[in-house]
């Protein structure tokens, strides 16, 4: 009954509060949940503890079985496995590093005023803001903050309160910049899904298949990247007796050797290159793997290459030929003399043919988070911490799920014209 309910919430989009004060009324939700008229309403923070009871990996269990009902009934084609994250906002307010410095030290001091209302008082001195004027620029600003964010740490260290060394040592690590971007959600970081758009939260990777239903998840902080979580997901999806034949990602994680080992596990991978390819070609430049040798739109070879740190080469050009050349204006910079081309020989080795056909498949994706994020709240974290919105996550494809299967197997219904 109390799993109803939290399914209730998702698909409605509704808090632990609303949901429960829908139950009061809404006859509907009663029958779903299977509550009757005498029954008692389970309140918000009852829903709470249940949700810490499950935990993640229980719930994780029930996404598995929804996917296997969904593989039992057909709905499952498992041809293609569609992968790809999208960005969650931490429900924290965002705030500089010297906000937090001193926003830490007053939590410190107020947390151990529970217990020692004296020593607070004496350590007062240390939570009171440095002045920004007393500063050239942020930078020393900062510097003067985090020391006095360390005196008070040193002063506490003899404290074994257990709330105050978790404050303690969760400041500590805001103090000595080890990436905890909010107090009240410690485990958010920083990330970005787009160059020049930077987000604090967590990342979902998910993972899909041709018909939108979500078979594989995993949630990590924002600062995580999207090809690290590419076998995880995999392995989850095989976990469950699918086996994908084909598999569509965006660029973020193109990687030779990510692709070697899907083509050895019988998978073909399609996505487009990170050393854009396209865009060389329609440039003119050919690459003839054999020769190791790259020529120009003008007819020209390269003279020579070298190794990148971040693999692949560098082909240059030699400069007399790109001197004289016709395409010179708008071939080379103002500052280039030889041109010079980033290549990576192993995108040609493992390039797959019909990508453009496997990115209109990947668009499913797209419409999956498109409508998790507009209908059912997953664009913002509902809770705090990471293992909780994994559970909002994990619990949100679960209502998506269950609507496509619902959807699907209304539309197989036929109603004979002789019976009604």
């Amino acid at each position: 009954m109390l799993f109803r309910v939290l399914f209730l919430e998702v698909w409605a989009n509704l808090s632990d509060v609303q949901v429960c004060r829908e139950l009061r009324y809404n006859v509907l939700y009663r029958h779903f949940c299977g509550i009757g008229w005498g029954d008692p309403i389970p309140d918000d923070t009852t829903l709470v503890v249940f949700r810490r009871r499950l935990g993640e990996e229980t719930f994780r269990r029930l996404f598995t079985r929804v996917v296997e009902q969904a593989k039992e009934k057909g709905l499952i084609r498992g041809k293609w496995a569609i992968i790809d994250g999208t960005k969650v906002i931490a429900h924290a307010a965002v705030k500089n590093n010297v906000a937090l410095a001193r926003e830490g030290r007053r939590k410190l001091l107020s947390v151990l005023a529970r217990h020692d209302a004296k020593r607070a008082k004496e350590l007062e001195v240390l939570a009171e803001p440095e002045r920004d004027m007393d500063y050239a620029d942020h930078e020393q600003l900062l510097a003067a903050e985090l020391l006095k964010g360390q005196e008070l740490i040193s002063r506490l260290e003899d404290r074994k309160e257990k709330d105050v060394v978790e404050v303690r040592e969760l400041y500590r690590k805001v103090v000595q910049l080890e990436g905890v971007a909010s107090l009240s959600d410690p485990d958010a970081r920083w990330g970005f899904k787009k160059k020049g758009d930077p987000f604090l939260g967590y990342k979902a990777h998910v993972a899909c298949d041709e018909t939108g239903i979500a078979t594989a998840v995993t949630v990590t902080p924002g600062n995580e990247s999207e090809l690290p979580q590419l076998p995880t997901l995999v392995e989850e999806i095989k976990q469950e007796g699918i086996e994908p034949i084909y598999l569509a990602a965006d660029k973020g994680y193109d990687d030779a050797d990510k692709r070697r080992e899907l083509e050895q596990s019988g998978i073909r991978a399609y996505m487009p290159s990170r050393n854009d390819l396209s865009r060389l070609e329609k440039q003119g430049f050919a690459y003839d793997r054999k020769r190791q040798v790259l020529t120009c739109a003008a007819g020209k070879c390269s003279i020579g290459h070298s190794v990148h740190r971040k693999g692949g080469f560098i082909y240059y050009f030699s400069e007399r030929d790109c001197m004289g050349c016709q395409y010179r204006s708008s071939c080379l910079g103002e500052s280039q003399a030889p041109k010079l081309v980033y290549v990576k020989p192993e995108v040609y080795e493992h390039r797959a043919r019909g990508l453009k056909r496997a990115m209109k498949v990947r668009k499913t994706i797209e419409r999956l988070f498109g409508e998790v994020k507009t209908w059912h709240r997953m664009a913002r974290a509902r809770y705090r911490g990471l293992e909780k919105v994994a559970i909002q996550v994990i619990m949100t494809l679960i209502v998506a799920n269950v609507k496509k299967m619902a959807k699907w197997l209304a539309s197989r219904e036929v109603v004979c014209p002789q019976t009604g």
